[in-house]
């Protein structure tokens, strides 16, 4: 830039006259097709004339991006579509087009110009949080909730989520943000939920020659919708577990080994209760629940020592519940299911690990009710 440029973006930006200028420029509009010659030349040498004043100080903003690639691109798209040098057609709509782009970046220079953070700021505290595992991969990243955390504006936010999923940082489903890399976590889910059924089967759980269960019962177990139960089911099917036909789901392979009744001990460094109370396992039960139905991270030591909890919860259930009659299949299917699931290792990833413990949580709310209440 020439001295009188850098001169000129070293001043303060001017929230009153980027009001005004916003103002301006959304007044040319419509679909204005017999507009005259000259009123489309008195319009384009005005967005023009507002393009020259603001450009210098997009062109500051950019340099202050520090090396944030997704900022800079960001402010480079935003100077490539309002310079005021571009070429414009001598037409209206051409003329409103170019207006639009000038407005894009006028609103993002007046965004910058409003107390607090700005948007590499914010985008920077992002990254940090996904790299320090605050925003671990498979959970979304909610905006308001982002601008709360952090006290920024959420149009400030909004636009440094967009540069970050611009840039790969991010990446979408739909209208959901999530840390990139989620989209694979989430995708694998149904290779888990095989796994797990595959392992209920083997260990006799379903029978060889029976059906399983609905695909909407199963999503109750496993605490999600049908979508990627189907897909489990459809994983098993290509390995010859299971047969999906139209009447349902029948087994193919015969039990490995016998169902694993009562769960084996807990064995971890942390001292837990030799007894649990009822209300102590409804409650912790309610808590993995309601953690996974928000989606909402928890620090992994929370939820590993959770985790534990809820199998010497289990251990303590199994060993405690009276053996059912031979024809009552639901609740030997349950206590057989939660003895599965107590043994069952925790996977790796932060949101499996999340999901994996809401499953637990969910045998030992199903087998509660079996278990004989103490006397008061």
């Amino acid at each position: 830039m020439t001295t009188a440029t850098t001169q000129h973006a070293a001043q303060a930006l001017d929230p009153q006259q980027l009001r005004d200028d916003l103002l301006v420029l959304r007044r040319v509009g419509g679909h204005r097709n017999q507009a005259a010659p000259a009123s489309v030349a008195r319009n384009l040498d005005m967005v023009r004339r507002i393009a020259r004043h603001w450009a210098p100080f997009a062109h500051t903003r950019r340099a202050e991006a520090d090396g944030l690639l997704s900022e800079e691109q960001r402010w480079d798209a935003l100077l490539a579509g309002a310079a005021p040098g571009r070429p414009v057609e001598h037409c209206y709509a051409s003329v409103v087009a170019y207006a639009g782009s000038v407005r894009e970046l006028v609103q993002a220079l007046h965004d910058v110009a409003r107390p607090g953070m700005t948007v590499p700021e914010v985008s920077r505290a992002i990254t940090a949080a996904i790299s320090k595992g605050d925003l671990p991969v498979g959970f979304e990243v909610r905006v308001k909730q982002v601008a709360a955390d952090l006290q920024a504006h959420i149009e400030t936010v909004r636009t440094a989520v967009s540069s970050l999923h611009a840039s790969g940082v991010l990446e979408s489903r739909g209208r959901r943000i999530f840390p990139a890399g989620s989209l694979k976590v989430h995708d694998a889910l149904a290779t888990h939920i095989a796994d797990r059924l595959r392992a209920q089967i083997a260990a006799g759980i379903y029978a060889s020659g029976s059906r399983l269960p609905s695909a909407k019962y199963l999503a109750t177990t496993f605490c999600q919708d049908a979508a990627p139960v189907g897909r489990a089911l459809r994983i098993l099917a290509a390995d010859g577990v299971v047969h999906v036909g139209p009447c349902g789901t029948k087994v193919l392979q015969p039990p490995a080994r016998p169902a694993p009744r009562p769960a084996p001990p807990v064995h971890d460094d942390v001292e837990r209760p030799s007894r649990w109370s009822r209300d102590t396992i409804v409650a912790t039960c309610r808590a993995a629940h309601e953690q996974w139905r928000r989606r909402r991270p928890a620090p992994a030591e929370m939820l590993h020592d959770r985790w534990q909890d809820l199998r010497s919860m289990a251990g303590q259930l199994l060993a405690a519940a009276p053996t059912p009659a031979p024809d009552a299949m639901q609740d030997l299917t349950a206590l057989a299911r939660a003895a599965e699931l107590t043994s069952a290792p925790l996977p790796d990833a932060p949101w499996l690990q999340q999901w994996h413990t809401a499953c637990l949580a969910k045998a030992i709310s199903d087998i509660l009710p079996l278990i004989p209440k103490a006397p008061r």
